[in-house]
């Protein structure tokens, strides 16, 4: 090598190589910025973890598994936001819980993840289901599922990139970056997404801009998909087959169900009446309450919580444009803050009463005769939050 000036360039260039490559999988599975290795979490490096956009049902798997909770939170973006896992009513029942939600998750996913956990021997005890009655829209047919009997792991795909590549060593630059913000874009260890990153919108554009956003896009996506919850064709939805299956994979496990409407703000509420939806939404509430009673008539323990209905919680008045306070209960009208959330853990774990009901086939029509009286009320008093809706749907034309 000596001799060879050519041979000893190449040598040190692959050990240099090699050295670099092996160097930069090491920082990025010790900063394990997904959280799929399990390395140990130091205060300043690698304690927070960002929140990322791939690998999300790995990594929550990952996590999911590991811990092994008693109580099991699965739905979409607006669970993930609002039900935090960490909540003191577990721990004053010596559960654990944890957060399974996705955003934009089929209730297919969730079928999957419960399967999963089953199979690992973590099936919950506990279960906290939400369903989302804009998932059942449109009534797609439902196809013949075989949902993915094995969960997903970590190949030599996963860790050519999320250690041996630019896009796991920028992961690891990310979380470094995040433990000095004061507002990260974060996933805690239990799969709860405080939305901090919410926090300097607010401040700096309020809360209307949120509100109209989000009601602009929901209103796009409801007038693409026919008004009706089963197919045109009859049989089963895609989502109603994807009820069921969770419904009898938890109840083969013996799990307690708590199938859980999402407390949609009063903006959603009255949208819903202007599109003529309220009868499907109603209709929809119906099935789910049916389907309850059924697996509770053949054994199973499940209930319905609906925290939709009108109320001071779902009412709260949104700042107008401009107005950059910070609401108790809402960051826009479909994801629900924290604070919301608490209150819904401790009506489903803490007996707690005043917000939320139990809803079954006695109390449905009550309680859409009220939904459906102050909501008419609201629109005939041509209210600040009507006035906000009618202005969507002139401004959508």
């Amino acid at each position: 090598m000596q001799a060879n000036p050519h041979a000893r360039y190449l040598y040190w260039m692959f050990a240099v190589l090699f050295g670099t490559v092996a160097l930069c999988g090491a920082i990025n599975v010790f900063v394990d910025p997904l959280g799929i290795f399990g390395s140990p979490r130091f205060a300043g490096i690698n304690a927070t973890k960002p929140y990322l956009d791939h690998h999300r049902i790995l990594a929550r798997w990952q996590a999911a598994r590991r811990l092994c909770a008693d109580v099991g939170i699965f739905g979409n973006s607006r669970a993930e936001i609002g039900l935090d896992p960490d909540h003191p009513v577990f721990g004053q029942l010596g559960l654990k819980a944890f957060n399974h939600a996705i955003p934009g998750s089929p209730i297919a996913t969730s079928v999957q993840q419960l399967g999963w956990l089953n199979q690992a021997g973590c099936a919950p005890t506990e279960i906290v289901l939400g369903v989302e009655f804009f998932d059942f829209l449109g009534g797609s047919p439902a196809k013949a599922h075989v949902f993915e009997s094995a969960p997903p792991k970590i190949d030599l795909g996963v860790l050519s990139e999320t250690v041996f590549s630019i896009t796991g060593l920028y992961d690891s630059m990310t979380t470094l970056a995040v433990q000095r913000r004061r507002y990260p874009a974060t996933l805690t260890e239990r799969g709860f997404n405080p939305l901090f990153n919410y926090v300097p919108e607010v401040e700096h554009s309020g809360h209307y801009v949120l509100f109209r956003q989000r009601a602009e896009e929901s209103l796009r996506r409801w007038m693409q998909k026919v008004p009706r919850i089963h197919p045109a064709s009859g049989g089963l939805s895609e989502d109603f087959a994807g009820l069921d299956a969770f419904l009898k994979q938890a109840a083969s496990a013996g799990s307690t169900v708590r199938l859980v409407i999402y407390p949609y703000h009063a903006e959603i509420l009255l949208m819903m009446a202007r599109a003529d939806l309220l009868g499907a939404f109603e209709q929809w509430k119906a099935e789910i309450i049916d389907r309850a009673e059924q697996y509770a008539e053949a054994g199973m323990k499940v209930e319905v919580i609906d925290f939709s209905g009108w109320s001071a919680e779902t009412t709260e008045p949104i700042p107008p444009r401009g107005d950059k306070h910070h609401l108790a209960y809402y960051w826009e009208a479909g994801h629900f803050k924290k604070e919301l959330g608490d209150r819904m853990l401790d009506r489903i774990f803490g007996g707690a009463t005043g917000f939320g009901i139990r809803l079954d086939s006695q109390t449905l029509e009550q309680q859409n005769r009220s939904d459906r009286q102050k909501i008419r009320q609201e629109r005939e008093a041509s209210s600040s939050l009507a006035r906000e809706v009618d202005s969507l749907f002139q401004a959508s034309r």
